[in-house]
């Protein structure tokens, strides 16, 4: 039976953590913050090219400003 990695944030993990799950959560929380800004800006640009995200058009300040003056 294999060792179950050592966690080091102290939480418990479920009984079906594996090595790779480890891994992935190590990645991610190590992550720089402009590493995760490219891979945010690679997920967008996947989901735009696949039709999962329609593109938006920028709204002016004026528009903006006026959005939040609107009664709730």
């Amino acid at each position: 039976m294999a060792n179950k990695p050592a966690v080091s944030s102290g939480l418990a993990q479920p009984a079906d953590w594996n090595a790779g799950d480890q891994n992935l959560l190590s990645a991610t929380l190590s992550a720089t913050p402009a590493q995760r800004m490219a891979w945010l800006e690679e997920a967008l640009q996947v989901a735009y090219a696949s039709g999962a995200l329609k593109p938006r058009r920028l709204i002016e300040k004026e528009e903006w400003e006026g959005m939040s003056s609107l009664p709730h």
